[in-house]
């Protein structure tokens, strides 16, 4: 009987040491954050979502995973879910909102400095080695999303850094500046044109480009023919939802019937080449 109820505890240890500890109240972390000078970490998810579920049980099971996190960063959860009302904590929502923080997907990797300064997120690849590698660069200051600002103000203009910068505009919804470096971004990338027929060029298009003024939209509204194969699974045959995306929310501005006629015909080209209507003036009226 002791040696049955010594190997429970022995596996109750090891289960529990597999798991990232995770704080149950949003001002705690960030006062024993304060305490420990650590930085924040916060798995942004749904409970619903099939992605989010790995990787939750990826946190509560692998243990090089749950030993670096529990090492370096104080752990808490946000469920994009919410409550009975759909709506989050006013806590986690007033973090967010500080920060200017929006997300079109989940799950996402967060990082905080323990005054709630935004440093760092990224998607999730759900392997114990990318969600590591995320948390490491999350602890250098020149990795972290907020450093591409300061290079690109050096005068960066590498694909990665401006492309890195982008993501870092999008999720903090500075949409002027957005247009003006994934302008530069295309300028860096064209420069080999046979990579804008590429996986690599789609990405782009999808993730961080929010103007159809820029090149990578132009180019592949002219190659729509060469636009395909790019996903898979639910979402194969779907790559032109890029596009439509781009479009549709160009032609939400509330000053659309103040546009140029030259730029009003452009956008009811797009409409009927993409065809989402065949009656492009309804946009207009």
């Amino acid at each position: 009987m002791k040696k049955i109820a010594l190997l429970s505890t022995l596996l109750f240890t090891i289960n529990f040491q597999a798991q990232v500890k995770f704080e149950t109240s949003l001002t705690e972390v960030f006062n024993t954050a304060k305490e420990q000078n650590k930085i924040v970490f916060i798995e942004y998810y749904n409970s619903e979502c099939s992605i989010c579920k790995k990787l939750s049980n990826l946190m509560e099971t692998d243990t090089v995973v749950s030993n670096f996190y529990n090492k370096y960063f104080i752990n808490y959860k946000i469920d994009t879910k919410g409550d009975a009302d759909g709506k989050l904590k006013p806590d986690e929502n007033a973090l967010l909102q500080a920060s200017k923080l929006s997300f079109d997907h989940v799950p996402v990797l967060l990082f905080f400095d323990f005054e709630g300064n935004f440093l760092h997120h990224s998607g999730v690849n759900v392997t114990s080695d990318y969600v590591v590698n995320i948390g490491k660069k999350a602890l250098q200051p020149d990795y972290r999303s907020i450093s591409n600002t300061k290079k690109y103000q050096e005068g960066d203009r590498s694909v990665k850094t401006l492309y890195a910068y982008c993501d870092y505009l999008v999720v903090t919804q500075k949409d002027s500046l957005l247009k003006m470096v994934s302008d530069d971004l295309y300028e860096s990338f064209s420069k080999d044109i046979d990579r804008l027929n590429s996986i690599s060029s789609y990405t782009i298009l999808k993730n961080v480009i929010n103007s159809t003024d820029n090149g990578f939209f132009i180019y592949w509204m002219d190659n729509l023919d060469k636009l395909k194969d790019f996903e898979g699974g639910y979402k194969k045959g779907q790559e032109a939802l890029a596009l439509e995306k781009i479009l549709l929310k160009e032609l939400r501005d509330p000053n659309i019937k103040n546009w140029s006629e030259e730029k009003k015909n452009l956008h009811k080209k797009y409409i009927l080449k993409l065809k989402i209507t065949d009656t492009p003036n309804v946009y207009f009226e």
